[in-house]
């Protein structure tokens, strides 16, 4: 019964500086994207209802960043006064360990962690869909791009394929003055199997793509040259695009779910092309919901030190350590980018670091 009611009392203070702490970090960020773009808006003589309608759809982006800052204040500011106030010694003095002390909050934090994720695979991408859509062309003006209707096309598909047009109609499900590359061999020494020129290309649900008015040249080996072949019909039945792979898509991983920015690092590593830093923004969707969970691993046993932490000096040296946590964080990540270390360990080094520092000093204060 006790460790119930204890527990209780531990989430409660827990939760009311937590969503303190989270409020009072993304009315900041908001703040300081409203200074920033003060006078684009002026300029714009953007309604305020615009203005109400992008800020919205920017707090999912913030959220995710600022979720594990709120939770290592909530988890300094709680346990720090707890220990000032010698709860936890009495906690300790009646037999209750410092690990069952923590308990509630790490099992919160995976609660948290797991919903950061979800968040970040449902909610993000499509309000980041709209907060662009409302300050690009609502706000600024900008002539929207018909997603329907493209030209100049130049697309990778599947199995390393190249696609190449003048123009692009969802509607029709075709592609006019267009050219298809099929490549094999090694990416650094890549070798053209056969190229199709063609007036045009239809999509048949049923039959596949039909190419019209055209040449198709075969190429054999580099030694025996090439094979051409005039048609007036030609279908191919074994590509695997389909007209919705050529409508613009969002080219930033943070507008795409796991699933779709995996689907698209496998297409573009089939192409041959280098996808070193979308492989460090898959991995840092896992990273980043995680440090939730982290922080609070480094931040419990750090405000469970002797050394007593009023509510002051809690919010600062959170706001500290998550300064060096997300230094450390966008450091690997650059260092990712540029290929110094792997995707995963780019990603989740820092997290690996401050969990080893967290049950070092748990160990230590457990002592």
């Amino acid at each position: 019964m006790i460790p119930r009611i204890l527990y209780g009392y531990i989430i409660r203070e827990f939760l009311l500086i937590f969503a303190a702490a989270l409020g009072g970090f993304i009315l900041v960020c908001l703040i300081g994207d409203a200074a920033e773009r003060l006078s684009e808006f002026i300029d714009a003589k953007a309604p305020a209802r615009l203005i109400l309608l992008f800020y919205l759809n920017l707090i999912p982006y913030y959220l995710i960043y600022v979720l594990p800052a709120s939770s290592l204040i909530a988890t300094l500011f709680t346990l720090g006064q707890m220990t000032r106030h010698n709860e936890i010694t009495a906690m300790l003095a009646s037999g209750i360990s410092l690990f069952r002390i923590f308990r509630p909050l790490l099992a919160l934090m995976i609660i948290v962690s797991g919903v950061s994720f979800v968040i970040d695979e449902t909610i993000v991408p499509a309000a980041n869909e709209r907060k662009s859509d409302i300050y690009d062309y609502q706000i600024r003006g900008i002539t929207r791009p018909l997603r329907e209707i493209r030209s100049s096309v130049d697309y990778q598909g599947n199995d390393r394929r190249r696609w190449v047009a003048g123009t692009f109609n969802l509607f029709s499900r075709s592609l006019e003055e267009v050219k298809l590359f099929q490549f094999s061999g090694q990416p650094e020494s890549p070798h053209i199997d056969y190229r199709i020129d063609a007036r045009s290309a239809f999509y048949s649900p049923d039959s596949g793509w039909i190419f019209r008015e055209g040449i198709l040249r075969y190429f054999k080996d580099r030694a025996s040259g090439e094979s051409v072949v005039r048609f007036s019909s030609l279908l191919l039945p074994h590509l695997t695009e389909k007209p919705a792979d050529f409508v613009i898509e969002a080219d930033e991983p943070q507008d795409m779910t796991f699933k779709k920015l995996q689907e698209a690092i496998e297409r573009k590593k089939r192409n041959g092309i280098v996808t070193i830093r979308d492989e460090v923004e898959l991995w840092q969707k896992t990273s980043l919901p995680a440090a939730n969970l982290i922080i609070v691993v480094f931040g419990a046993p750090l405000a469970a030190m002797r050394r007593r932490i009023g509510p002051g000096m809690g919010i600062a040296l959170g706001i500290v350590v998550y300064m060096v946590y997300m230094g450390s964080f966008f450091l690997t990540r650059s260092m990712g980018y540029s290929g110094f270390i792997n995707p995963p360990a780019a990603a989740w080094v820092s997290n690996v670091i401050f969990a080893a520092g967290g049950i070092l000093i748990f160990f230590k204060v457990r002592r």
